[in-house]
């Protein structure tokens, strides 16, 4: 989809059809399936949501080519916040749970010593992935939306022992321990009575470290300069 802009005029079908990652996309702004032939404008109307803020968000999640530079400045950062705590959400509570489940379906069909490894592995991640997520929610979110809301009252912040260039240094890639499960599934379990399931599970951890790519690179690529340029404006010198 790298040569596929969003606009207002197409239909939410064609996204789909066009890219599968926005099924995990647009839950996240309360759309469902079953919606029929409307149109993101349509659907942005009917549910209240912000067209432009809903464009660039779908633009920068889905298309790893797509610059936002120019639409920066008119993001609403508590909107964007909402946003990235609602993906923290479908992770916590759908997706790793769901995950879980297909790896101990895999563990009851496979009868080798290392399936124990693998699920420990897996579980270790999790633990890393829940602690990177607990930071931005009660560390990292609650300071930028502090930061704007010094903005909107036109304030001024005194000093303050945070900021974005901490977020952003411990802003790691939590999605590359996912390639060390997924080679295990590939490499170096033997064949048995477990080939669908395997696929599955291999197929649901692509997608899951695909999301967390595209993730992050709405962080980088629009959190981080929004709340970078806010910072000049409220901070004092």
């Amino acid at each position: 989809m790298a040569d596929l802009i969003i606009t207002g005029k197409m239909k939410l079908s064609e996204i789909v059809e066009s890219d599968k990652r926005a099924l995990v996309l647009f839950p996240r702004f309360g759309i469902e399936l079953g919606f029929g032939d409307i149109t993101v404008t349509e659907m942005c109307m009917k549910l209240g949501i912000d067209l432009q803020f809903f464009l660039l968000m779908a633009n920068t999640f889905l298309n790893p080519e797509y610059f936002p530079d120019r639409k920066l400045k008119d993001v609403d950062v508590d909107m964007l916040i909402n946003y990235l705590v609602e993906s923290h959400n479908y992770y916590l509570e759908e997706r790793i749970p769901y995950l879980k489940g297909l790896i101990r379906d895999f563990k009851k069909n496979v009868d080798h010593p290392a399936v124990e490894q693998l699920e420990k592995f897996f579980d270790q991640y999790i633990d890393e992935v829940k602690d990177h997520l607990s930071y931005e929610d009660e560390t990292a979110f609650p300071y930028m939306a502090m930061i704007s809301s010094y903005k909107k009252k036109s304030g001024r912040l005194g000093q303050v022992d945070y900021s974005v260039q901490v977020f952003e240094e411990r802003h790691d890639n939590i999605e590359e321990k996912l390639s060390d499960i997924k080679n295990l599934l590939i490499k170096y379990f033997p064949p048995a009575n477990d080939r669908y399931i395997r696929i599955r599970l291999i197929n649901e951890l692509i997608d899951f470290e695909e999301d967390l790519i595209n993730h992050a690179r709405i962080e980088d690529k629009v959190l981080i300069p929004v709340v970078r340029q806010l910072e000049k404006q409220v901070k004092m010198p």
